[in-house]
């Protein structure tokens, strides 16, 4: 039997107030802004008397101010809720197009940087990647470090367009394993013909995990030199979207109209290892993923914008994997649920992840001050676990100038399981509060 969802509506009830009178203020605050519109800030260089080659570069920061209220221990004592103020992301591109024949896009950033960041930060290499064009937006073929991945939308999706405050970590099920920040070393091919979209690679995935020398107590990820097979194949049935940036809008402001239908999967042939009573097995990763995407403006400026997609994922019998984003906590591991300390959750694992996103942009016109709430949830049913779990995101969005200057304020609840009779059950939700700024140009 799932957990009854009345149990814990105090403790949602409260947060809520609070997210709601924060919400509020924002509003106000908003209203009180003058509405004149700016143009679009572009940093572009033409290279030619046609415009057929061009140099550009953008520049994107994303800050979270934030106060979670962290995972309880094992004992079930509450632990302290944590302040802090954390890079989400900082990133520089760079990208060439020359002669409708070659494109080129390289990225360097930072991600999830804290106050318990150790040394100095250190600034990566993301995308590195090279694009022949055959049959201009029909037919591009690339190598590189790259994005064009497969599985959903959200594995594609463009991180200054989200609707909510940032994408759920189930959107990048291999991340931080085989792959680097979501991307792979490897080769793509892509285009759109008619109204389908495609995008198919072969990747090369980093290594990660364990070889099988060494003493293995459970399914775990394997040392490798297998390749990765992943495609994303989707049907616009309105307007046709740009693709030679590597990502996808998750938020549109109903700038076109759009209703996209997606399938995508992700194929990593024997990427585990199960050790048995006599030796070994080597389960493959195989997920995949249906989704539908929906941004169409409405009367009087406003617009609505909805995702919904299923995701199927397995990586063997029972596999399981917590996560919390830039988890600040200072709890005592030891002491800490399975799931960990802080903010962590079982976010990826064996088993099937509905998730769902609702926003309306407010009647306005232009571009500058506006707001748009919104509202999501993921439906998590894992093989490992003995409940399935609901979870919600409630936030706004205020535009100061499209996505371009933005502020988001979210609140996100969060699953605690804890074991009942041996069994890992749903016993009560915690939650987190996020101020987001962007800026990008």
């Amino acid at each position: 039997m799932y957990p009854k969802l009345k149990k814990q509506t105090d403790q949602i009830l409260m947060n809520l107030k609070n997210t709601f009178f924060i919400l509020l203020v924002l509003i106000i605050g908003a209203k009180a802004v003058a509405q004149d519109d700016l143009n679009q800030p572009n940093l572009r260089f033409y290279l030619s008397d046609d415009k057929t080659s061009y140099a550009g570069v953008l520049f994107i920061n994303q800050i979270w101010t934030r106060y979670i209220w962290n995972n309880p221990d094992v004992m079930g004592n509450d632990m302290d809720a944590d302040f802090d103020i954390a890079t989400r992301r900082t990133r520089g591109i760079f990208y060439t197009y020359l002669f409708d024949k070659v494109f080129m896009y390289t990225m360097l950033g930072s991600d999830g940087n804290s106050f318990m960041a150790p040394g100095n930060i250190n600034i990566s290499l993301l995308n590195a990647q090279t694009e022949y064009i055959f049959v201009k937006d029909k037919f591009h073929l690339g190598f590189g470090l790259n994005t064009w991945n497969g599985l959903s939308r959200y594995n594609n999706g463009r991180l200054l367009e989200f609707l909510v405050v940032d994408n759920p970590g189930f959107a990048y099920p291999v991340g931080g394993r085989h792959d680097r920040f979501g991307r792979q070393l490897g080769i793509y091919a892509k285009g759109t013909i008619g109204k389908l979209h495609y995008r198919t690679s072969i990747a090369k995935p980093f290594q990660f995990g364990v070889a099988e020398s060494e003493q293995i107590q459970h399914l775990t990820e394997r040392i490798n030199n297998n390749l990765a097979y992943k495609g994303y194949f989707s049907w616009q049935f309105f307007d046709v979207e740009g693709t030679l940036m590597p990502y996808m809008t998750m938020n549109n402001l109903g700038r076109v109209k759009m209703l996209n239908l997606g399938a995508g999967f992700y194929y990593h042939p024997q990427a585990m290892i199960q050790p048995l009573t006599n030796g070994f097995e080597y389960p493959d990763i195989f997920l995949f993923a249906i989704d539908a995407f929906f941004d169409m403006p409405l009367s009087k400026g406003a617009a609505i914008t909805s995702y919904l997609a299923y995701n199927n994922y397995n990586f063997g019998e029972n596999y399981i994997r917590p996560a919390g984003t830039i988890n600040v906590s200072r709890a005592n591991p030891a002491m800490a649920l399975p799931q960990g300390i802080g903010n962590s959750e079982w976010e990826v694992g064996t088993g099937q992840i509905i998730r769902g996103e609702l926003g309306y942009l407010l009647p306005g016109s232009g571009t500058k001050n506006r707001l748009q709430p919104y509202g999501a949830f993921s439906w998590k049913n894992f093989e490992a676990l003995d409940d399935a779990s609901l979870q919600y995101d409630l936030g706004i969005n205020w535009l100061m100038h499209a996505h371009n200057l933005k502020w988001t304020l979210q609140y996100s609840s969060r699953p605690i399981y804890t074991m009942v009779e041996d069994n890992q059950k749903w016993t009560s939700s915690k939650g987190q509060l996020i101020l987001q700024t962007q800026i990008h140009f």
